[in-house]
């Protein structure tokens, strides 16, 4: 049995071990909450896996141009290019979480776990979701020559004709390579794959009638749609885009549920602390609710799409999810 000594003595390195435990966990959120209040004190970088000039490109810069006029402090946007997103992301998934190194994501970054056996990173758990920006609308198309107007038409055809249609591919994992690929799957159709360097030769070819399906930013093809050099069957989105209503989206065309979406979003390493996601989020919210860029955003071709950190982790988990069950079900291959 214990003397009272013992058992006062005991009482004391637990009462002070106690005290300690509450001391640093009291300076940890204290800390944590100094860093939020005096964020951002130095230039922040928001890392872009693609090189200059695309369209992840162009959000970054308008965002980080934006919240540099708000925080006083430099963003600036480094473009790490390759192997499907993976450097940028390995890049920032390996960087310390301090809010000082962003991603700004797309739609590779749910495709990915679905295509490559291994990442160098875990798309969802070494990374936090702060805010989504914008969605780029994505179309199918076909070429004058198919005889179908419409999503059920083309349906029907490639029933009647199995194998004989085939679907320009800009690149394995974009979004309007996904956009073929889940069409064939829930269509229950067989379609031939023809691929190529990106989506400008992709359309070229389209346009001139060497492939006969395809799909592609709809901003992009808008000119050869309204000109009558390609027809549009159905946007990917699961609304119509607001840049040309008249286009049914696939899902009320004949395949419901149908949904592909190419997102820009902005994610920072895990653990980064809560308050720093906080006002990243924001920040950007308050820049994305102004008028004006809402309409540099229309003029990039994209439509804004604004979510939080909770709505958004959940729609990048229910991305990926997606996009594995659909890759296991068609087996397509990175390379």
């Amino acid at each position: 049995m214990l003397k009272r000594s013992e058992i006062s003595s005991r009482s004391s390195v637990s009462v002070n071990h106690l005290a300690i435990v509450c001391f640093l966990e009291f300076a940890c959120v204290a800390n944590s909450a100094a860093r939020a209040a005096d964020y951002p004190v130095k230039p922040v970088r928001l890392v872009v896996p693609f090189a200059p000039g695309g369209s992840s490109d162009s959000v970054a810069r308008m965002v980080g141009a934006k919240l540099t006029e708000a925080w006083g402090h430099q963003i600036v946007v480094e473009n790490r290019p390759g192997a499907s997103t993976q450097i940028g992301a390995t890049h920032v998934a390996r960087s310390t979480p301090d809010g000082y190194t962003l991603y700004l994501a797309n739609a590779n970054h749910t495709v990915n776990p679905a295509l490559f056996k291994t990442l160098p990173y875990d798309p969802a758990k070494d990374f936090v979701s702060i805010v989504r920006l914008a969605n780029q609308t994505v179309v199918l198309l076909v070429h004058p020559s198919v005889p179908a107007k419409s999503v059920k038409e083309l349906i029907q055809l490639a029933k009647a004709r199995p194998g004989e249609l085939n679907f320009a591919s800009p690149g394995v994992g974009t979004a309007s390579h996904m956009t073929g690929v889940l069409f064939q799957t829930m269509a229950q159709i067989n379609m031939v794959f023809v691929p190529y360097k990106g989506a400008g030769p992709s359309l070229v070819d389209l346009i001139a009638g060497q492939v006969t399906v395809g799909a592609s930013g709809l901003t992009s093809s808008l000119q050869y749609i309204d000109s009558a050099r390609l027809r549009a069957l159905g946007v990917t989105t699961a609304n119509r885009s607001v840049l040309k209503p008249d286009i049914p989206t696939i899902a009320e065309s004949g395949i419901p549920g149908f949904e592909v979406t190419n997102w820009f979003g902005i994610l920072a390493p895990a653990g980064t602390p809560a308050p720093v996601v906080e006002e990243i989020h924001q920040q950007v919210a308050k820049i994305m609710g102004q008028e004006s860029n809402q309409q540099l955003i229309f003029r990039m071709g994209l439509e804004p799409s604004l979510i939080g950190p909770t709505k958004f982790g959940a729609f990048i988990q229910s991305e990926i999810e997606k996009w594995i069950r659909v890759v296991r079900e068609t087996g397509i291959k990175a390379n």
